[in-house]
């Protein structure tokens, strides 16, 4: 039996077909290939991490030198990757939602890169080419754990400022990372999409209550969170490293944040919120409602009709978020 209320829960309700695939590359065994992370670019590619570039099409003309390395925090072992801009004027850490992982993040990159940063981007636990269980975590504490080794790693590496972006779960590590570090190097701070609450969770609550006890890692499906028909193709049909499950671990530890947070004290530092109104995937005005409540200084942009996965939306949704990230970096 699966249970597709789970499936809602966190994507939009449009579901992708899914058919076999056949010949999917097999990067199990490429983070044990990897040096320690270091951001030296000091090393040449393995030909592994060459064709998973190629495959997700993570080659950028704007980048002088790149890199890939290793490191472990919060009882994982983590994988990050760099990309240094030909005339660095900061460094952008990107932070991705759950179920993805940076092969997917290739329109952030370059986002960065064309405005001068070095970009630098980790695959969460669970998540792409790091370790665990597949998309499961017991805190989300342990994401901003993460985060916070992964900042360390950089410091006197990378040059400032430094900002970070993040969609979703990612978003939802910044705001962990800005209420409860006390370690604070992050300049601009830009959310898409954060979840703190997912859509219709007072129905869906009591679905999550009952369905934990019954199927501890159920079937995940795949839906259609982007008007980019193409990318939710590739998703479903030849990414290999997306999960085919979730995790109620996970769920448990969405549960623990979406009472965790909104108790955290209040924040007067500002910071930016984009959101689509086409988002079925999180309850984002709520969601809007509450980070106001607690980073009172925030600005709110709305953007009519834009779903969930706002990093990867087509146009004429990307302008305008594109548009919004540039104001709030240029301030």
């Amino acid at each position: 039996m699966q249970y597709h209320w789970v499936m809602d829960l966190l994507n939009d309700l449009n579901a992708v077909e899914i058919s076999p695939v056949i010949r999917r590359p097999d990067y199990s065994a490429l983070r044990s290939q990897l040096p320690e992370l270091d951001f030296a670019c000091d090393q040449p590619l393995p030909q592994s991490v060459i064709s998973y570039r190629n495959f997700y099409r993570l080659n950028f003309d704007e980048a002088s030198a790149t890199g890939i390395g290793t490191f472990c925090a919060a009882g994982f072992e983590l994988v990050a990757q760099y990309w240094l801009a030909k005339s660095p004027r900061g460094t952008l850490f990107i932070c991705h939602g759950y179920f993805d992982h940076t092969g997917i993040y290739g329109a952030a990159i370059r986002f960065g890169l064309e405005r001068g940063f070095n970009v630098v981007a980790v695959d969460f636990p669970g998540h792409g080419l790091s370790s665990g269980e597949p998309v499961a975590i017991d805190s989300f504490m342990q994401y901003r754990e993460v985060l916070e080794a992964l900042l360390c790693r950089a410091r006197d590496r990378m040059p400032a400022p430094w900002h970070g972006l993040g969609q979703s779960t990612g978003g939802a590590t910044l705001l962990a990372y800005l209420q409860f570090s006390q370690w604070q190097p992050l300049d601009k701070v830009l959310l898409l999409a954060p979840l703190v609450r997912p859509a219709n969770w007072h129905l869906r609550k009591w679905m999550f209550y009952l369905g934990r006890f019954l199927l501890p890692h159920p079937n995940r499906g795949f839906n259609i969170n982007t008007h980019d028909a193409e990318f939710a193709r590739r998703q479903a049909h030849r990414d290999p490293l997306q999960s085919p499950v979730m995790s109620i671990r996970w769920l448990r530890a969405m549960v623990d944040w979406l009472h965790l947070f909104p108790g955290s004290e209040r924040n007067p530092r500002p910071i930016l919120v984009l959101q689509g109104t086409d988002d079925k995937t999180v309850d984002w005005r709520y969601n809007m409602r509450v980070i106001r409540d607690r980073f009172p200084n925030s600005k709110r942009v709305i953007v009519r009709g834009a779903r969930h996965q706002m990093i990867n939306e087509t146009q004429p949704y990307r302008q305008q978020i594109i548009a919004a990230l540039d104001n709030w970096l240029a301030q």
